[in-house]
């Protein structure tokens, strides 16, 4: 079986989603990163399986990955699922995906099911080694059952109740619309820039380039936050999301390893914001169970 994914990434970690695919799918995996850098993708005509896969934001699919299914050829019939990643759990992120299955669909790509997946945050607070390492942990065995569910071809109704459902696309336009507004008010520290020029090369709307020495930002952001994520020193201020701005890799795979972070970490009895991971968490086991997985609490 063929497989290509299809992948729209800021930070990365929808792509470390997407390369977990590759590890638990018994396929020949390609990832195309869906990009202005990238080049011409892939034609799906050549592959098996279809998958799509982005970071949500606000409630919604980013913009560069509804223009890229837009740009997907029409096809007789083609397999295709989706998967997603978040920061949180919230099950205000499940008819995220309604404008893509809707292109989709009338392309001609079968939808067999979509999937969520938890990962840290790239924006609002950073979360702590301790909750990056379960959420990676999770995110494998979570993958890996999804890998198993696509090899079985399983297919599922994606439930899109109309409560769910009304308010995503007016936030959709206004995410979209005030991203590009934003977009200018990106400023680089001179101070701090170490001109790797990182920032330029991760942006994958083409938006930063260098002019008479100085950094300009456009009105092509999409607040993916790559740049800013991403940065080495630092260096990049995002207009009024300063408060909310995270730099720096998780490490995450540094992270699995290291006995030294507790895991798991969420309790039984959590309060706060640990609620909500609470019940994510109970709900991965609770699917795990089903399918005679081991639940990653019990691996250790």
């Amino acid at each position: 079986m063929k497989v290509i994914l299809y992948v729209f990434s800021g930070t990365g970690n929808t792509l470390s989603v997407a390369a977990l695919y590759k590890k638990y799918l018994d396929a020949n995996v390609e990832i195309y990163r869906v990009s202005e850098k990238s080049g011409p993708f892939p034609a799906p005509d050549g592959y098996d399986l279809i998958g799509v896969g982005y970071p949500i934001h606000a409630f919604n699919p980013p913009e560069p990955i509804i223009k890229f299914v837009k740009s997907l050829p029409a096809v007789a019939y083609r397999r295709a699922f989706i998967f997603k990643t978040s920061g949180e759990g919230l099950h205000l992120n499940d008819c995220s995906s309604q404008k893509l299955i809707k292109i989709l669909s009338k392309k001609g790509y079968d939808i067999a099911f979509e999937r969520h997946i938890v990962m840290p945050y790239n924006m609002i607070y950073r979360h702590s080694d301790a909750m990056a390492k379960q959420m990676w942990i999770y995110a494998q065995a979570l993958v890996e059952l999804n890998c198993r569910e696509i090899s079985e071809r399983k297919r599922e109704k994606i439930k899109q109740p109309f409560y769910k459902t009304f308010y995503a696309p007016p936030l959709r336009w206004l995410e979209q619309k005030f991203a590009h507004i934003h977009g200018p008010l990106f400023r680089v520290n001179a101070k701090k820039c170490v001109n790797c020029n990182r920032c330029v090369n991760i942006c994958p709307e083409n938006n930063i380039r260098i002019e008479n020495g100085k950094f300009k930002f456009g009105h092509r952001c999409v607040l993916c936050m790559g740049c800013s994520f991403n940065c080495p020193s630092d260096a990049i201020s995002v207009g009024i999301f300063k408060f909310w701005k995270v730099n720096g890799s998780y490490r995450l795979t540094e992270l699995e390893k290291d006995d030294s972070i507790p895991f798991p970490i969420v309790p039984d009895k959590a309060k706060g914001m640990q609620r909500l991971y609470k019940k994510y968490f109970r709900e991965c086991d609770e699917r795990l169970e089903e399918a005679g997985m081991q639940k990653p609490g019990a691996r250790n």
